[in-house]
Formats: structure tokens, sequence, C-alpha cells
């Protein structure tokens, strides 16, 4: 600084850094920018998390839109006023995990268990695709606002499309809401072909009168009895040693020499692969296996990097192992997203699974200091330390209970019992009975299940 400065732009022209000049004794701004936003995750997924079960998943979606598309717009045009640009792009993160949490459990909440895996491999497919598509605009932009802009015009689209968005009747009837629950259902329904449910409002609310949701107090509520509390503890570390392996192996592999936007786009791609037998494993031997194997499995493969990392005749081989590991990690995160679904009631449900992607936000910081370890000391470290976190991982997914062919918890009181009686050394199985014939009636028991679902129980069903 004391003797001028230039800017390298091999692959950027406009950045903030570039054009407002974050450097020297302005240094410390980016930094900033990037601890507040990882700030306003964290307060935004406690906030909405909390309301997406008690204000309702559809609002929150909505909410989740608007503020975020205000918060990335707003920060577009007052990036030369430094205050404003924080508090924007503070308020431009604060719903970037509901935004996504609301759709996926509404999706859920509508759907047979059967369907769950697939609903969840579709997002993930959706995010990978955006995370690949997100450094091509950046390169072929090299231009902060225009990127910038691109990336937030398609979110101001889906404002106009809200009215096509349901809200979960699962969500309305514990609320005791069983006329919205009943309009929800019949929409559903009549996109399916059905001209008329078997059941009207009054029997809903008879056949559901035992599921009216608890008074909830919000993040303390999922510590509301030994099992839930035990759920809940093993969820976090589950999120937390896959968040700390996710965001290091992110690092490790940015240092890599060439073109950023190919690196990134290439880390992202092995997602892609990752979610597709995820759910195949996950549907086939449950969410219990798929998750622990996992991360055994990427305990494993970090022993043998740590073996040969050093040696620069195994580079390509150490490389290609990181990668694996990677691949892991993404099985695992999608299996115990499943998981922080499928144990807590609907009445908890979101803020479930805000719990966990808080601790992923918030241990996710361990990273850069691993990498750190790597580069400043001796470059096993960040493995041992990612094996031994894996192993932690692996236990902790061991005694989390099998949610595969289970009915989703709609009360407090039936999580406190989800999975009592499971047997450790055991694979799910389907529900007995098989198919019905087509011409053949649902029982009474199926159809007290289908109200249960909120879902019509029908054969020719087409959306879930």
């Amino acid at each position: 600084c004391a003797y001028g400065y230039d800017y390298d732009r091999t692959y950027y022209d406009r950045t903030p850094i570039t054009e407002y000049d974050w450097i020297c004794d302005k240094g410390f701004r980016e930094t900033n920018i990037f601890i507040y936003n990882r700030l306003g995750e964290l307060v935004g997924t406690v906030i909405f998390g909390h309301l997406g079960d008690t204000l309702g998943r559809r609002p929150v979606l909505i909410i989740s839109i608007l503020v975020i598309s205000a918060g990335r717009l707003v920060s577009m045009f007052t990036a030369a006023y430094y205050v404003v640009f924080c508090i924007a792009a503070v308020a431009g993160s604060l719903t970037a995990h509901s935004i996504f949490q609301s759709p996926l459990i509404i999706a859920m909440e509508i759907s047979k268990s059967e369907r769950r895996g697939r609903i969840s491999m579709m997002q993930c497919f959706g995010w990978t695709t955006g995370m690949c598509i997100l450094p091509m605009v950046f390169w072929a932009t090299k231009d902060w606002f225009w990127a910038l802009m691109i990336t937030t015009l398609p979110i101001i689209i889906f404002t106009c499309i809200t009215r096509y968005q349901i809200e979960s009747p699962r969500w309305m009837a514990t609320r005791g809401d069983y006329r919205g629950a009943l309009k929800q259902l019949k929409r559903i329904a009549h996109i399916n072909g059905i001209r008329e449910l078997p059941y009207d409002e009054h029997m809903l609310e008879k056949r559901l009168a035992d599921h009216r949701t608890d008074t909830v107090y919000g993040i303390a509520s999922l510590f509301d009895g030994w099992r839930m509390t035990r759920n809940t503890i093993l969820v976090v570390l589950c999120w937390t040693v896959g968040s700390v392996l996710y965001f290091t192996l992110v690092l490790l592999s940015s240092r890599m020499d060439g073109n950023p936007f190919l690196n990134f786009m290439y880390q992202s791609l092995i997602e892609v692969p990752a979610a597709l037998i995820g759910q195949r494993v996950c549907d086939r031997f449950g969410r219990r296996t798929t998750n622990a194997t996992a991360f055994l499995m990427a305990s494993l493969t970090c022993l043998v990097v740590v073996l040969i990392v050093r040696d620069p005749s195994y580079e390509t081989l150490t490389t290609a192992l990181a990668t694996f590991v990677k691949f892991c990690i993404s099985i695992t995160f999608f299996a115990v997203n499943l998981q922080s679904i499928e144990i807590y009631p609907t009445c908890l449900r979101q803020t479930g699974m805000s719990v966990g992607t808080i601790a992923a936000t918030l241990f996710g910081i361990v990273g850069p200091y691993l990498v750190h370890l790597g580069t400043e000391y001796d470059v096993r470290y960040p493995f041992i330390v990612m094996g031994l976190s894996a192993v932690v991982g692996t236990m902790a997914a061991l005694f989390l209970p099998e949610t595969l062919h289970q009915a989703l918890p709609n009360t407090i009181e039936e999580a406190r019992h989800f999975g009592k009686d499971q047997r450790f050394w055991s694979l799910p199985k389907p529900p007995a009975g098989g198919k019905k014939q087509p011409d053949q009636e649902p029982s009474t028991e199926e159809a007290d299940e289908s109200v249960r679902l909120n879902v019509p129980e029908q054969r020719d069903v087409k959306v879930e």
C-alpha cells in the first residue's frame, strides 16, 4: 500500500473491492461482509424456522422471497455506502435457508413415505444445478453488479407464482384449521383428477382430533423429553460434522491452481451422483444405515489420505480421494436432511430442520482454521481432524431412529416415542400388505392413514 497497488483482473473486471478500494486500511471490510452474512443466516434461520411452525410454511416462503430479493437489490446500489451495504447484506441473508426449507417441508408433508427421498433428491438436483450455473454467470460477466442482478431476478419471478403454492394441509389440521386443510386437500385432489373426497370437514376433525398441536416454545421444545433431546443432539452432531468436513474440503480445493470458476463447478458436480445414489440407498437400506456408512467411508478415506498426502507421487490419488470424501459427505447431508424432517412433529418440523442448519452454519467456520493448520504446519492435520470428526458422525448417525417407512409424527407426544420400539441391528421393512389391485377399494385402516397423511388415498394420484 505504501508504494501503490494494482488489481489482478485475470478473472474479475469489477468487484466491490476493486470499485471502492477495500484494501489497506479498508481491507477488513471484505471479511466483515462475510461475517455479517453468516450472522444474518443464523438469526434468520432461528426466526423464520420458528415462524414456519407457527405462522405457516406458505407465508414464510412468501416473506423469504420478498426479504432476500429486497436485501440483494438494495445491496447492489449501496456498495458505496458501507454501513447501508452491510445492513442490506444481513437482510438479504436472513431467509437464505427458509426459502429452501419451507417448500421442501410442504412437499414432504403431502407425500407418502416412499416418495420423500425422491422429493429431497429433486431439490438437491435444483441446488446443484444452481451451484454449477453460478460460477458460469460470474465468469461470463466478470462484474459483481450484473452477476448479482442475473441471480436475483429469478427469485423475484417467484413472487408472481405464489398463488399456486399451497399451504401444508397437515400443518393446518394440527393447528385446528380443518376447513383450511380440507380446502387444500381439494386442490390436491382436483389436480389429480379426483372429483370428490371420501370425507368432509367434520369427519376430518373427528379423525384428527388427537393430533392437535401442543404449545411450542421454539427451539426449547426440541428438548421436551429424553428421546427428543437425544435425537436433537444426534442430529446437531451429524449436521456439525458434515458441515466441518464439507467446508474444509471446499476451501482446500479452492487453493488449487487453474480457473477458479471451473474448479468451483467441478466441486459442485460431484453432488449430482451423491444425491442420486443417496436417494436410492436411503430408500433401500434406510436413512440411518446410509448416513452412518457414508460417515464411516469418509473417515477411512481420510486415514488413507493422511498416509499418502505428503508424497508428491500420490498427488493425483490424493485429489481423487479428497473428492470421494466430499462425495460421502454430500450423501450424509442428504440423509440427515431427510431425518431432520422426519423425526420431528408437524408443530416443530421447520424449527427442528433449522437447528441442524444453524449448527452447520455456526461450526462451518472451523473449516478455515483447519486449512490454516494444513498450510502453516502439516498438510496431514486437516485430514486427521476430519477423519476423527467423521468417526463421531458415524456414532451419532447409528443411534438416530430409522425414519424410512415411518409415518411423520404430528404431535410432540408422538415424537417423544418415535423409534422407541425399533431394534438397533435391523433394516427397515416396507409396510405389510403390498399393492392393491386396481379395482380394490381402500380399507378403513388405509383411509384413516390417508387422512392422517393428508393425502387422498387413490391409485391414480399424479402429484404428491
